[in-house]
């Protein structure tokens, strides 16, 4: 490897070099070498990248239908670092797989563990507070019955400069990691405001059978009244999505 000292940028491979640039540097080196496609699927030695390839593939799909079936709140703020958390959350549940061989392993087979269930039953999908760092208070949830805040306080919140309200909304949802179906409901928004005490309860919607791992997360966010309109602020450190509860794989009745 050598740095290239030009007047000229270059870039690509000419006369069996190749150049590019790393971390602002101008780089040659001699073309060829590294893995190729014949290589990676024959090889023996490449075994190891073919059992990770194949695995990573999976977690990719996981991570792309997880996020579908989150999109009712999803599409209503942005976070630049959740794809790639996610990725990184279904590769851990994905190693938890004991029954599959190496590079057969999948975030099904992880899911069906304890240990799996717990790290997405306690995962935050957005990059600042959690739940209990914006409330401050304890937050129960149960799948059949919904949330309540027993005892709410509103001016235990941190109220942001700016809002008026804290908008709550919870969902319920169920996720085949095997087949990659999945059925999603959710509650109305309830916004409360600093003033505000008493139990807060927000009740479970009537939900459709449905086979899979059930999942149940919270939106709140920060929002400002205006005119009778809520209005949500928009950084990331004031909206919250968090997964509240991870139940065990359940088959749906079949009506006959």
């Amino acid at each position: 490897m050598a740095k290239v000292k030009s007047l000229f940028e270059l870039k690509g491979t000419l006369g069996g070099l190749n150049f590019y640039t790393r971390k602002g540097i101008p780089i040659a080196r001699t073309a060829g070498g590294g893995f190729n496609g014949e290589a990676i699927r024959t090889k023996p030695s490449m075994v190891r990248v073919r059992e990770n390839g194949s695995e990573f593939k999976g977690c990719m799909q996981t991570v792309r239908f997880f996020k579908q079936s989150l999109n009712p709140f999803l599409c209503t703020f942005k976070d630049g670092t959740l794809h790639q958390n996610l990725v990184s959350l279904f590769t851990k549940i994905k190693d938890l797989d004991a029954v599959a061989i190496r590079g057969e392993r999948t975030v099904h087979g992880g899911m069906q563990t304890t240990a799996g269930r717990q790290l997405l039953g306690t995962y935050l999908l957005t990059s600042g507070l959690r739940l209990d760092g914006l409330l401050h208070q304890r937050v129960v949830f149960d799948w059949a019955a919904g949330l309540s805040v027993p005892d709410f306080d509103g001016g235990l919140v941190s109220f942001p400069g700016g809002a008026s309200h804290v908008a709550l909304r919870v969902g319920w949802l169920t996720f085949d990691f095997d087949r990659y179906a999945f059925s999603f409901g959710s509650s109305a928004v309830v916004t409360v405001a600093a003033a505000d005490k008493g139990t807060l309860a927000i009740p479970a919607p009537i939900l459709d059978p449905a086979s899979g791992v059930r999942v149940g997360v919270v939106l709140a966010r920060f929002v400002q009244e205006v005119n009778g309109v809520f209005y949500p602020l928009k950084k990331e450190h004031e909206v919250v999505l968090e997964v509240v509860y991870v139940g065990e794989s359940l088959s749906a009745r079949v009506e006959k």
